[in-house]
């Protein structure tokens, strides 16, 4: 009798290298940054669930438990939450995208998760809304950025997750000067963290880089609903989303005092 092939690859170290991933989350770099291979490993020792289009369907899904998701929600704990989730031009199709969803919401069902989340908006490293709406989740909160906190209860009751509110205290508390706060998710963005940085030496102005190291350390520190990439001057966030490495550094120049550049 012959096997049924199941509808999704699952994703795990030992067979990341010929499962293909690595090759699909860079032909979808345009919807989400390209993940570094090691900070992928060792988020796979937390937890993090890999779900992988066969071909020649290219998407894929990838969530963790609410304790450790590198996505700043409140009262997550009891909840599966979805970091990643892309779909190539000829994958997009409702049934597509369901197949998707089904894998996360089966998983957190069999494990005794109360609820799956997602954070949804225009920003890169959000769930774009056309990718949830429709499926059952409701809008639980929203925060900047037009973010929005989506949910599903698969059962209940519980105590409703929240998006953090403090985002100008946070970038407060990172104190004057320059500061650029990444993840190390991504290679490239890591990389233009670096070259602001140095640019910003360069031309006498004080300027640090706050890795977030820890899934805890990204959930409370973070100063922006996207715990990626951000950039901070003097205690307020620059915003970067789309902007270039020189449009960044441009808002930078018009950002600092005369005295400072």
């Amino acid at each position: 009798m012959a096997r049924h092939r199941p509808e999704l690859l699952t994703v795990t170290p030992p067979i990341l290298e010929r499962s293909g991933f690595e090759n699909i989350d860079r032909a979808l770099a345009l919807s989400g940054p390209v993940m570094c291979r090691d900070w992928l490993l060792a988020r796979f020792q937390e937890g993090l669930q890999l779900r992988m289009l066969r071909a020649p369907d290219q998407g894929f899904i990838a969530f963790t438990p609410g304790r450790s998701a590198w996505t700043p929600i409140d009262g997550a704990g009891d909840a599966v939450v979805v970091h990643d989730l892309r779909a190539g031009p000829q994958s997009m199709g409702p049934a597509t995208v369901r197949r998707l969803w089904a894998a996360v919401e089966d998983w957190a069902r069999f494990y005794g998760f109360a609820a799956v989340l997602a954070q949804s908006g225009p920003a890169l490293g959000l769930i774009p809304p056309e990718f949830v709406t429709g499926r059952g989740y409701h809008c639980l909160d929203r925060t900047e950025g037009n973010t929005r906190l989506m949910g599903k209860i698969l059962h209940g009751p519980i105590s409703l997750p929240r998006l953090p509110q403090d985002w100008t205290r946070r970038a407060a508390c990172l104190g004057p000067g320059l500061v650029i706060q990444s993840t190390g998710l991504s290679v490239q963005l890591e990389a233009r963290a670096q070259s602001l940085l140095d640019r910003a030496r360069k031309a006498g102005l004080a300027a640090r880089h706050d890795r977030l190291e820890t899934a805890h350390a990204a959930r409370t520190r973070s100063v922006s609903p996207v715990a990626l990439f951000s950039v901070v001057l003097d205690g307020a966030v620059i915003p970067s989303d789309g902007l270039s490495e020189m449009q960044i550094w441009s808002a930078i120049r018009r950002r600092s005092g005369p005295g400072d550049i």
